[in-house]
């Protein structure tokens, strides 16, 4: 009956003894130049003239050994108008694959919000690593502009908005990494595949970081 009990409590605990991935926050900040704004807790950059600012993520464990990972990103509109908004929420698997992802973008005070893009399914079973992490990105970002065109927005900063979340969803992909030492325990063929999931990709939107 003993032995029963801890056979039990074992394969119960299982997900939580395995090391979950990891998000290389320093790396993440440094392709952004670097988390040098708001005390070191946020990253100020530029695109196309407009100027964002990326706070460090959150990340919380998922009860499978995966992570829950919450991003935000402000749009700095001046002295004279009130900042937007947005958050991007995002979950990987314990093998780093991303699991589910949702943005959303608050302009005005009115908050366009992306469908939940799942990687499960049809869609989990054709691509891992990056690819679905890509198919993914892809998918939530048309989600989300499709909302943001039917406000009519006309201002450079708030068009380019969504391909900024895409553009930090892509950086945020390529930060999550699998411990070393669950790397460590595959072998072989199971390798090669790893290693060829795990690889990552330059990502093109073009971030400079603003001029003092």
């Amino acid at each position: 009956m003993k032995r029963a009990l801890i056979f039990l409590t074992l394969c119960f605990l299982s997900p939580c003894l395995i090391a979950a991935p990891e998000v290389k926050v320093d790396e993440l900040g440094r392709s952004m130049g670097g988390w040098k704004d708001s005390g070191g807790k946020a990253a100020k950059f530029e695109v196309s003239g407009s100027v964002y600012r990326c706070w460090r993520p959150e990340v919380s464990p998922t009860p499978i050994g995966g992570i829950f990972v919450s991003l935000r990103i402000d749009h700095l509109r001046g002295v004279f108008a009130s900042d937007d908004h947005s958050s991007l929420e995002v979950t990987f698997d314990r093998d780093g694959n991303v699991v589910s992802a949702r943005s959303s973008i608050a302009l005005q005070g009115k908050k366009v919000t992306s469908d939940l893009i799942e990687g499960t399914g049809k869609l989990g079973a054709s691509l891992v690593g990056m690819e679905l992490a890509a198919k993914v990105g892809a998918e939530m970002v048309s989600s989300l502009s499709a909302k943001i065109l039917r406000e009519n927005i006309r201002e450079p900063g708030r068009v380019s908005f969504p391909a900024v979340m895409q553009h930090q969803y892509n950086l945020l992909c390529l930060a999550v990494t699998i411990p070393v030492d669950e790397l460590a325990g595959l072998e072989g063929e199971d390798q090669v595949d790893r290693n060829q999931s795990e690889e990552r990709k330059a990502v093109t939107l073009k971030i400079e970081v603003p001029k003092k």
